[in-house]
């Protein structure tokens, strides 16, 4: 049987609410474009539908959301057609791909909100036994994941629902209770979540790169200075920097060409492509991106104007290469300036010299006094850092 897929990004499902930000949106963009392991999840969707025997797919995103840059060139590396369509014309764009698949015998189409992982075999089977018009799946508690099949054939069907933005059918569709693994992907700590049961092994998402250790995988043309760390499991995407002293903790995941400066700790944090946290920060429990902060605990976002904490890494590659040029060149004539002007480090004294000076301890100092207002220091101004190995 011929099986083609329309995935739709971008369309927030009606009736939805979260705190913290637009519900199935993080940092400005839909989840279902960010990047998880390496790749945007809608491409990881497009791929496991090809690999599972669907002829072709086309994704349709909003033109109004804002979407990654590269999200255009992620699709077409996987051999996956690309539209941009606006408004009332996203649906449009969708009927009119429908009807170019009329040739197949079942189309699916999906807005990507929820993430599930089906059995198509399973779904088609039920789809012809039921002998429906359109089959809505579900989860096993009965409630929709934006999913349905429906009969290529059938385009007055197909018509209603985009015209209804997927909420209303033409006539009564048939259910399919999916079974295996899904994530209805409406918050930030969803996409944690996601992300957690990724680096354990709990679906099908597997994270892009080498293993270069059990449970840390490297991507391509990634760094990791001497002396940062990286506890497991984790994962530093291609092109990213980890800067010496810096930690990784919990599950940290650095997305693609993303930098982390000297000393920070990530501990239990998504770092979104393209994303620079500054030397010396915490980032515990949030997502981090588009100069933007969520905690998960506190399901809060907070934008970021300081770029020396949290800034944006050009996605423009000339752009990069110049800065780091500029970096370097100011760098070694600084050096070599202080090589040949600086003045010359204090000789040591002599062993005998040594032994006769008394200690800088036992000299006579005055009596220290406390200060007047030490009882009145704030309480809440000592933290105490917690790492990941402790």
């Amino acid at each position: 049987m011929d099986v083609k897929a329309i995935l739709i990004t971008g369309v927030q499902q009606p009736g939805v609410q979260s705190g913290g930000g637009a519900p199935e949106f993080v940092a400005g963009a839909p989840i279902a474009t960010l990047d998880v392991l390496g790749s945007p999840l809608v491409v990881r969707v497009a791929e496991q539908l090809l690999a599972g025997g669907v002829s072709s797919v086309a994704i349709v995103s909003d033109a109004d959301a804002s979407c990654p840059a590269a999200l255009r060139r992620d699709a077409a590396r996987a051999n996956v057609r690309f539209i941009s369509a606006g408004g009332a014309q996203l649906w449009r764009e969708c009927e009119s791909i429908f009807q170019e698949f009329t040739d197949a015998e079942l189309v699916i189409v999906w807005r990507m909100g929820a993430y599930a992982e089906l059995d198509l075999g399973e779904l088609v089977q039920a789809h012809i036994h039921q002998r429906s018009r359109v089959t809505q799946v579900c989860d096993p508690a009965g409630e929709g994941l934006g999913i349905f099949a429906i009969s290529g054939s059938r385009r007055n069907d197909a018509a209603f629902l985009f015209r209804h933005n997927l909420q209303e059918s033409r006539t009564p569709c048939s259910a399919y209770a999916a079974h295996g693994y899904s994530n209805r992907l409406r918050t930030a700590a969803d996409l944690r979540r996601l992300t957690v049961d990724a680096l354990h092994l709990r679906n099908r998402i597997h994270p892009i790169g080498r293993e270069i250790k059990p449970g840390v995988w490297l991507g391509r043309g990634a760094r990791i200075q001497k002396g940062a760390r990286v506890l497991a499991p984790g994962y530093i995407g291609p092109y990213s920097l980890v800067r010496t002293s810096a930690v990784l903790t919990r599950c940290s995941v650095v997305e693609h060409h993303s930098q982390i400066d000297c000393g920070s700790m990530i501990e239990d944090s998504t770092i979104l492509p393209f994303t620079y946290v500054g030397a010396g920060l915490d980032a515990c429990h949030s997502i981090v991106g588009n100069r933007r902060l969520l905690s998960l605990r506190r399901n809060v976002e907070v934008e970021i104007t300081d770029p020396r904490l949290i800034g944006m890494v050009s996605e423009n590659a000339g752009v990069r290469t110049a800065v780091s040029m500029g970096a370097l060149f100011s760098f070694l004539p600084r050096q070599i300036f202080r090589g040949v002007f600086a003045k010359s480090h204090r000789e040591p004294p002599s062993l005998p010299e040594a032994v006769q000076t008394p200690s800088a301890a036992l000299r006579e100092t005055g009596t220290l006094q406390p200060s007047p207002d030490a009882t009145q220091f704030p309480a809440n101004m000592a933290v105490a850092r917690r790492y990941g190995n402790e």
